[in-house]
């Protein structure tokens, strides 16, 4: 089937339940408030956006319109399978959850003909990180996870240590120094933070 009206107000209608999902990791760690899918996504991009025009100022070669459509993209599978938390993965095998997003993004698209493959094509090549614009979403997904630890421990929250300490959250990061900086930066705000206040308690 082409592209019509309907196609595209049941694809942007089912979508949107990303608004309305947690992030489920933070609901794991007690937070009820905790940020959506969507909200997510939306920083998501705007990290993308930044780093790539960093990044092709800096005289990388580097598609930044492929870098956006990956950002937009990254996460459409949990509006069918939802947010499958890391913890989860102790008893999902990995390839058990690629393959239900994968099934998941090709059912999404289905009705997009030659568009939706290749939207498929930007799905899977992020999944893959087989080429620097691949990575660098994947790297702004996991910074974009730091900054939102960094900003429930702002508000008081003291369960998320581990994120700081899991290898997993850091994924790219060495791979682009403008990153590491960052995070780097992230990590000295967090001590101001976490610092004063030990301060406020012992007082």
């Amino acid at each position: 089937m082409h592209m019509n009206a309907q196609v595209i107000l049941d694809f942007i209608e089912e979508i949107g339940v990303l608004k309305n999902l947690p992030r489920t990791g933070w609901r794991f760690q007690g937070i009820k408030d905790a940020e959506s899918i969507a909200d997510h996504c939306y920083r998501v991009s705007l990290l993308s956006m930044i780093l790539a025009d960093l990044l092709k100022a800096k005289g990388v070669s580097l598609n930044v319109e492929k870098v956006m459509r990956m950002a937009l993209l990254h996460e459409i599978a949990e509006a069918r399978v939802g947010d499958i938390p890391f913890p989860a993965l102790e008893y999902i095998p990995e390839d058990v959850k690629e393959n239900a997003e994968r099934n998941a993004v090709k059912g999404l698209l289905a009705d997009f003909g030659t568009v939706g493959q290749k939207y498929i094509n930007l799905w899977e090549e992020f999944e893959a990180r087989n080429s620097i614009e691949g990575k660098l979403v994947r790297a702004a997904d996991k910074l974009e996870l730091m900054i939102q630890v960094f900003e429930y421990e702002k508000v008081g929250y003291r369960s998320l240590d581990k994120f700081w300490t899991n290898d997993w959250n850091q994924q790219g990061f060495d791979d682009y120094p403008q990153i590491r900086e960052i995070m780097e930066l992230l990590i000295e705000r967090r001590k101001e933070v976490l610092g004063k206040c030990a301060k406020k308690h012992k007082s």
